[in-house]
Order: structure tokens, then C-alpha cells, then sequence
């Protein structure tokens, strides 16, 4: 049996058992103050894990975790809820220790028990996401008040697997059992971590108060973070009404993601005196996919050239030099910045898992490594224009009077793309203008977030803005995101609708992964075959995160790491509030 005060998925913690903090953080930083920010939209739930409602920003900061992760290091975990984790070689079962010292926010102790309150209610009444990947445990057991043991199915004895449940929050049975969990609404949950919640205008904004007697505010995974004793976010309805508030001064930091905004608007007196700072800063994290995605339980998007042809017909070469600054990289994989992403001809262990699938598969993907079309910057994009419409025709459709019709139906090539605000319609202005020269209608309507998500999560879309997020060692949480199951199952991230026999072969493959490579066989030949199918068009990303912030806010050093975590930032001494009131 291994017993370890630490949990890695790849090789070994690059922070031993006796180490004091993550040396990205800093020890000495000044507690104190009061930080605000701000956010796009609207929520309507405090509940994050249930499957109804848009919660707020940050409530991760309510909930510890069994351990934790390190921003320096995305395949480790560490102690937080749990002193050790146990398991044997063959990892069929995983047990976890209580730190017998932590207590919720009301002084009542966390115990093996909760963690099994949890499990069963995640299971049950969770999102989709948690249903699914708790569906392998084989059973839990309390063996004593402070330990809790998983038996794992023979088909998900993985270290993914076991790193997934050390990651989950644990919440109180007390408060919980006399409560409805997927009715919980705005009802102020009770938590274990470093902040509360104190005050909730619906909709409108959420404000978290440090916890003074936060009982794990010693462990080392804790120190240096954690800095302010209050942090409110506000709500706004648009990204431009936002940045007219904090050039205004109404919140503290802003992160820009208008690369237009961070050229042509961020010049508003507050920076010229100095007393707004402007910062890139370094990101070495998985961009995952941001994309405009297809419904294909649509007829109208069921046909690969079709679905090809549209993204043909996406200039982002031009998109990205008179809108972008030129600033972004094209999306080419659902992998980016990973091992995992297809970005060369077909490994040995991808032929492996791909060639006895071959007559199903397109000739290309065995043959070519997919690359996003390219255009030409001037915005005639001309020769993507005439493949698109070979495309087109092959896929029954024909360009008549000025519309594109389909041959036998007489139907129009027409859809809708969803947006989540109208900050983002002027980047697809464009593109509807190319596609009306081609005769096909694109209507773009955007709408506000807790209406934009009900939308997606019932599938209720033609085409959809969405991002895909993945960690860094995907698993089988990647289930939700491309199983057919998942297709089926309103509340997943299968936003396309993707029913696909080879991918759902392949995803089964997670349950039996025991080592890194095996995992990125299976994310490459995924990565290829979503790619190839072209069931998205992706947009872009960057390297780095633009972060425009008050003079008093201070941070240490924190270029390359994996993720932004404002927690890691502190206010001068002497300034102790948004409003420099000490």
C-alpha cells in the first residue's frame, strides 16, 4: 500500500512533504482591505455543483477540497481537507485521512461522513459532469470518523480517476440534509474555506468576507494567499458599460479581453496620472477550444461540407489584423499548449487505436495534418470562397437568385449564432457579410448570460460562441464533452451534439489509463477526429492575460503560471480599501 502526503499524476511533486508555501506566492504579503471587481452578466444560484442556475464568480473560495493544486504545477496535488491519501499498487480503492482540525464555517468538524454526504449528493443531484464521473466508484465506506475509502470499479482504476476525487469539495451533511440541493436557489450555503459569503444583491452583485478563524489559514498550500478580508464582485450588463466603470474607478482590477479596448480606450486619466497600472502577463496553461460551434442535431449542420464550408468561409486572418491587433493565434487543436494536441502526422500509438476504424474514418486524417483554412487579408478571401461553394454544391445546396437553396427542399441556408453578449457581435460582423454574398443568412443575436447559458444547456441553438476547457490531463471527464451519451443529456459541455462511434471508443479507453502516454494517444486521435469533422469553427488565443489594476494592488512574481488567481495578490499597508479609507 502507498501512503503519500501528496498526489502525483506524472512523475513525482516538485514540492516535497515539509515545504512552507508555493514560492509563487508571498508569506509576508500584507493582510487586509478590500478588493473589487467586476463581471459580465447576471447569476441566479449560489449552488455551483447542482445542475440548475448561472452561480456567481469566485465561490470557489467557500469550499476547501481534499487537496489542492499548485498553480506551478499542474499534475500535483497537495494536502488541504486531507492529511495523506492512501492507495494500493493495482489502485483499486483510495482513501483519504481528515485533517481531524478542520471545521466548517459554524464550528462543526468535517468528517469522513460529509465526505460521503458528498459523494452521494453529487451522484444523485449534481451536475452532469459529477454524475458522470462519480458513476465508477463501486462504493464508499466510513472506516473511522476521519477516514473515507472508494472502492473503484475495475474500469476506472486510474490515477486520473483518483486525482478527481481529491480535488471535489466537501459539504456539510448537517446543513444540507433537510435542504433541497437542486432547489437551493440564493440560499447562502454553509462552507469550509478561506471566505464566506456575506451579502447577495441578486443578480446583481456577491460579496465574500474572509473567515477570521478559517481553520486551515496555516497549511502551507494556504500561505501567501487568501490576502484580502473582503472581495465584492459586481455585475454589469455589457463589457463597455464595465470598462466605463473602472475607468471611472468603481473596482479595483480588470482583465481585458478586447484587444481593441486594451489599444484604443485604456487612456482615460486614471492611467495617465499613474494611478492605473497596465501589465501582460505570462500564461502557461491549456487553452482549450473557443470556438462557434454547430448544433449537429440540426439537419442543416449533419453534413461535413457544409460544416466545412462555413469555416472556410471564417476570415480570421483578417479578423485578426483589423480587429484583433494581430495579437491572436489561430486555434488549431482542442489541445493547444498540450502534448495532446494533433499537431503532426499520426503516431505509432494513434495508428494503434485509428486503423482498424479506417473504412469509417476520413481518408484525410490518415493522410494530412489538419490545419485551419487559411485567407488572405484583405477581406475577398476569394479562393475559400470557391471551395466553399464546390462544397456546397456537393452537399446538395446551389446558389439561385441570390440565395443559397437546398436543390430538392427549396430550403434556405439559413441559422442563428448565439452570443453571450453584444460585446462580441462586431468581431462576426464580417463573417455575415461573406456568408450574404454567398447567399446564406446569419442571423447573430445575442442575449444575457443566464438566458444564453439556459439556451446551451437545453441545446437550444443553431450555432453557439462557446470554450471548451480541459486540465492538463484530460481523463474521463472528457465524457461530457464528446460521448454520444453526453449528446443526449441537457446541462453537458456536448454542445455539438457529437454521436460518434470511434470517439465513444476511444473515450472509453480513459477508464483503463495508468500512464501519461496512454493518455496522449487518446487525446491526439480525439483531437483528429473533431478536428477533422469540423464539428466547431475556432476562433483564437493568446499566451497571455492583459490586467489593468490600481497602483495599491500588488502581486508577487507570477508569469508562466498555469492559471490567474487574483488571491494571490495583496494591497500595500497602508492602503486598506477600495476606497483608500484605512
Amino acid at each position: 500500500m502507498i501512503t503519500q502526503t501528496s498526489l502525483a499524476i506524472i512523475g513525482s511533486p516538485i514540492h516535497s512533504s515539509g515545504f512552507t508555501h508555493f514560492p509563487y506566492t508571498n508569506p509576508n504579503a500584507p493582510k487586509g482591505g478590500a478588493l473589487t471587481l467586476a463581471q459580465i452578466g447576471s447569476f441566479d444560484s449560489l449552488n455551483q455543483y447542482a445542475t440548475k442556475g448561472h452561480p456567481p464568480d469566485y465561490l470557489f473560495s467557500i469550499y476547501d477540497r481534499l487537496m489542492t493544486r499548485s498553480l506551478d504545477e499542474p499534475y500535483a496535488l497537495y494536502p488541504q481537507l486531507a492529511l495523506n491519501v492512501e492507495y494500493p499498487d493495482d489502485l483499486s480503492w483510495v482513501a483519504f485521512n481528515i485533517n481531524p482540525s478542520a471545521y466548517f464555517h459554524d464550528g462543526n468538524p468535517i468528517t469522513a461522513d460529509d465526505v460521503m454526504f458528498t459523494i452521494q449528493t453529487l451522484k444523485r443531484h449534481g451536475a452532469p459532469f459529477f454524475r458522470r464521473m462519480l458513476k465508477y466508484l463501486a462504493a464508499v465506506k466510513v472506516t473511522s470518523k476521519y477516514r473515507v475509502q472508494f472502492d473503484m470499479e475495475p474500469s476506472s482504476r486510474t490515477i486520473k480517476a483518483i486525482a478527481l476525487l481529491a480535488y471535489l469539495p466537501v459539504l456539510p451533511r448537517h446543513f444540507w440534509k433537510d435542504k433541497n440541493f437542486e432547489q437551493s436557489a440564493l440560499n447562502i450555503p454553509l462552507g469550509s474555506g478561506p471566505m464566506r459569503i456575506s451579502k447577495v444583491i441578486p443578480g446583481k452583485s456577491i460579496t465574500y468576507q474572509k473567515v477570521e478563524n478559517y481553520w486551515g489559514k496555516n497549511l502551507p498550500v494556504n500561505q501567501g494567499l487568501h490576502n484580502f478580508d473582503q472581495i465584492r464582485i459586481d455585475y454589469y450588463r455589457d463589457n463597455h458599460t464595465a470598462l466605463e466603470a473602472f475607468a471611472a474607478g468603481a473596482y479595483d482590477l480588470r482583465i481585458e479581453g478586447d484587444a481593441r479596448n486594451w489599444h484604443q480606450k485604456y487612456n482615460f486619466p486614471s492611467i495617465k496620472k499613474g494611478e492605473i497600472i497596465k501589465e501582460s502577463i505570462n500564461l502557461n496553461h491549456p487553452h482549450g477550444m473557443n470556438a462557434l460551434v454547430f448544433n449537429t442535431r440540426k439537419p442543416l449542420f449533419q453534413d461535413r461540407n457544409v460544416r466545412l464550408a462555413l469555416n472556410l468561409l471564417f476570415n480570421f486572418e483578417w479578423t485578426n489584423r483589423n480587429l484583433l491587433h494581430s495579437e491572436y493565434l489561430r486555434t488549431n487543436s482542442f489541445f493547444v499548449n498540450t502534448p495532446m494536441a494533433a499537431s503532426e502526422i499520426l503516431t505509432e500509438g494513434e495508428l494503434k487505436l485509428l486503423f482498424k476504424h479506417k473504412a469509417v474514418l476520413p481518408e484525410e486524417l490518415f493522410q494530412n495534418i489538419f490545419r485551419q483554412p487559411e485567407s488572405s487579408q484583405n477581406g475577398q478571401n476569394r479562393r475559400n470562397k470557391s471551395k466553399a461553394l464546390q462544397l456546397l454544391s456537393e452537399a446538395g445546396w446551389q446558389l439561385n437568385k441570390g440565395e443559397m437553396r437546398h436543390k430538392t427542399s427549396g430550403q434556405p441556408l439559413a441559422f442563428e449564432l448565439l452570443l453571450p453578449s453584444t460585446s462580441s457581435e462586431r468581431y462576426f460582423i464580417p463573417y455575415r457579410k461573406t456568408l450574404s454574398e454567398l447567399g446564406i443568412k446569419m442571423t447573430v443575436l445575442s442575449i444575457d448570460q443566464s438566458l444564453f447559458r439556459k439556451r446551451a444547456h437545453q441545446f437550444d441553438f443553431d450555432m453557439i460562441d462557446w470554450y471548451f476547457w480541459h486540465s492538463s490531463f484530460p481523463g474521463i471527464e472528457q465524457h461530457h464533452s464528446w460521448s454520444s451519451q453526453a449528446a443526449d443529456e441537457p446541462g453537458s459541455n456536448n454542445l455539438a451534439g457529437i454521436k460518434h462511434p470511434v470517439v465513444d471508443e476511444l473515450l472509453a479507453r480513459f477508464n483503463h489509463v495508468r500512464h501519461y502516454q496512454e493518455s496522449i494517444d487518446i487525446c491526439k486521435a480525439i483531437d483528429r477526429i473533431l478536428l477533422w469533422y469540423n464539428y466547431v469553427i475556432p476562433k483564437w488565443h493568446k499566451n497571455n492575460v492583459l490586467v489593468a489594476y490600481k497602483k495599491h494592488l500588488k502581486h508577487p512574481d507570477i508569469d508562466n503560471l498555469n492559471w490567474f488567481n487574483v488571491s494571490l495578490w495583496w494591497l500595500e499597508n497602508e492602503i486598506f480599501s477600495s476606497t483608500g479609507k484605512p
